[in-house]
Formats: C-alpha cells, sequence, structure tokens
C-alpha cells in the first residue's frame, strides 16, 4: 500500500485502506458499501446420495430460475465438501458408496466454470467423509469428518498457488458432519457426530496463534446441519440430534457469544445444503428421516420468515455446501 503512486496521491484512500486492514485484524466486522455487479449469479451443487453417492454437477441460476447440468464429478461422492476460491471450485473428501466400490476418499478436484471441466490437485493428508470446508485468508480448510469408524478432530489446511496441504492445530472434539462457517476470519466449527454423541458445543480457530477456543454451546445438540454466516451471526439450520431431523434453526452472535432460535424451516431435515445470496439463506434439498428431497426454503433475516424457492431436479441428501459463483458455462440442457 505504501508503495502505490495512486494511494500516495490520495490521503483519503490511504485512510479508508487503513481502518479496514485494522478491523481485519482485530477480527471486527469492516463496514463497506456493497455492490451488485450485473453478471449471472449461480449456486453449483455436487454430489450427494439418492441410493448410492452421485457424480452430478449442476448450477442454478439465480436471476433466470433455472438449472443446467455440468461436467460430472471424476468419481461419484456424497459427504465431500467444497468452496470457490480464487475463482475455482474445490470438491474435497467424500465417500464413494456406489455398485462396487465403498471407501471413504482423501481426493481433492478443481473445477474450472469457464471450461467446465475438472482437474485433479493433491490428496489431503488422510480421507475425510462429511468433512466441512471453509475458505479463509486464501486457503482452504478441511474440518474434520472421518475414515471408516475413525472420526477426525485433525484440521488441514490448502493452498492453492503450492498445491499443498498442511496439518493445523486440530480441535478439542472430534466432528463428523460438521457446520464450518467464517466471521471476520475466524474460523468456526459446529456440532457435529463423535461416534458416541451429538454435539451442542461450538469452537473458533484464531490462525494468528494456531489455537481453537470453545465458544458458547448451541441450544440443541445438532449433526449434518446446514451453517451459513451473514454480517456478526452464523445460522445453524436443521440438521438430526440423534433422534429425529429438525426443522429448527439457531444464530449465533459472535460479537456477543450469544445463540437464539429464529423463525423454523417448514420441512425438518438434516444432511442439506446451506448458501447465502443476497443476504437470504437457500436450503436445499436433505433428508428428512423417510425421504430424499427436492425442496428449497429461502430465509429472510429481515423479516425472520421462510419461503419456498425452485426446488431441486432430483430428491438427494447434500452434504456439501453449495456454491456461489458469477460464472455458468451455458448448455444446451436446461430444466
Amino acid at each position: 500500500m505504501t508503495n502505490c503512486e495512486v494511494i500516495k496521491k490520495t490521503p483519503a484512500c490511504k485512510e479508508y485502506l487503513a481502518r479496514i486492514f485494522k478491523d481485519l485484524t482485530l477480527h471486527i466486522r469492516t463496514v463497506v458499501k456493497e455492490r451488485s455487479p450485473n453478471i449471472p449469479r449461480v449456486i453449483y451443487i455436487a454430489g450427494g446420495y439418492y441410493r448410492q453417492s452421485l457424480d452430478v454437477l449442476e448450477g442454478y441460476n439465480v436471476d433466470e430460475k433455472t438449472w443446467s447440468k455440468l461436467d460430472r464429478l471424476t468419481v461419484p461422492r456424497s459427504g465431500l465438501g467444497g468452496a470457490f476460491l480464487k475463482g475455482t471450485f474445490y470438491a474435497v473428501g467424500g465417500r464413494n458408496n456406489s455398485p462396487g466400490n465403498s471407501y471413504d476418499s482423501d481426493w481433492v478436484d478443481k473445477y474450472n466454470p469457464i471450461k467446465d471441466q475438472w482437474r485433479p490437485c493433491n490428496p489431503m493428508s488422510v480421507p475425510r467423509n462429511r468433512v466441512g470446508v471453509a475458505v479463509m485468508d486464501g486457503l482452504l480448510y478441511a474440518v474434520g469428518g472421518s475414515e471408516g469408524s475413525k472420526y477426525h478432530s485433525s484440521v488441514e489446511c490448502y493452498d492453492p498457488d503450492a498445491d499443498r496441504w498442511t496439518m493445523i492445530k486440530p480441535m478439542h472434539y472430534k466432528r463428523l458432519a460438521v457446520g464450518v462457517a467464517v466471521v471476520n476470519r475466524l474460523l468456526y466449527a459446529i456440532g457435529g457426530y463423535d461416534g458416541i454423541e451429538r454435539h451442542r458445543s461450538a469452537e473458533c480457530y484464531h490462525p494468528e496463534n494456531n489455537e481453537w477456543t470453545m465458544i458458547a454451546p448451541m441450544h440443541v445438540q445438532r449433526s449434518g446441519a446446514g451453517v451459513a454466516g451473514i454480517n456478526q451471526y452464523i445460522y445453524v439450520v436443521g440438521g438430526y440430534d440423534g433422534k429425529s431431523q429438525l426443522n429448527s434453526v439457531e444464530r449465533y452472535d459472535t460479537e456477543k457469544d450469544i445463540w437464539e432460535f429464529v423463525s423454523p424451516m417448514r420441512v425438518s431435515r438434516s444432511a442439506l445444503s446451506v448458501t447465502v445470496l443476497d443476504c437470504k439463506i437457500y436450503a436445499m434439498g436433505g433428508y428428512d428421516g423417510e425421504n430424499f428431497l427436492t425442496d428449497v426454503e429461502i430465509y429472510d433475516p429481515s423479516t425472520d420468515s421462510w419461503e419456498d424457492g425452485v426446488p431441486l431436479t432430483s430428491g438427494r441428501s447434500v452434504t456439501p455446501v453449495p456454491f456461489v459463483s458469477n460464472r455458468l458455462v451455458q448448455k444446451d440442457v436446461r430444466y
């Protein structure tokens, strides 16, 4: 910043950027004016489970309300995690549970939305099924998951420039089907299953000192919930409490360390996908205890209300978080 000629000539710009950097360092919410780019907005859903692991990749154009089929995963995978990082979508871990195959995966693949094409990356250090994945500071974090009957508390992060995974400090608890979110440059791991019980507990990772700290527990124990962050809040949607699927939703205030209930979904479900677009939460698919769902519900925090969205093309358990991108390859197949 000190070497930029434009900033040197504009003191107000320098002060503005300095204030943002200070907020980022202190892990507080930076106040910036939001912009709405005039380009397609797309939610991607990869893999999932319906009778067997799926290799499907689909994109939902939010403005046109249409689904498009895209290049299939190289291997069918359920329980994978994923996120967009530097314009590329990464599919991480999961399980191939299809005829003739049954194994948890350490595989990592990346998808180029412009070329509609998958390419392999270096694998993780261990297989991770039903892993939580999030992006922070240009790195991809893989949190918890399982390898067979072994449940992980371990966490590793991926540098896309070096194509390298590095282990970081493990969590306090083992967590399968954990929900993860990043708020103000802090990584949160919420709920999950350790092989014995579902967790109410949640913890927060500080990258500066490579430490996890416990935060206030949820009101309800949950695994397989959808998790998303909006401003200073983290929303935990649905999940499974060990007895039944849930429709309840809890919201965590990262500044006050307090959980509170908000309006529940219409449909109880676990293993759903959750993402945020236009400050609204999209809850997609999942399992209600009897059926795999096509239902999509959209939550508006400003009104604390849910409304129905355009359903998925087929019912499925979609453990990974959907991925929001600004690009979508236009294909002939639309429905």
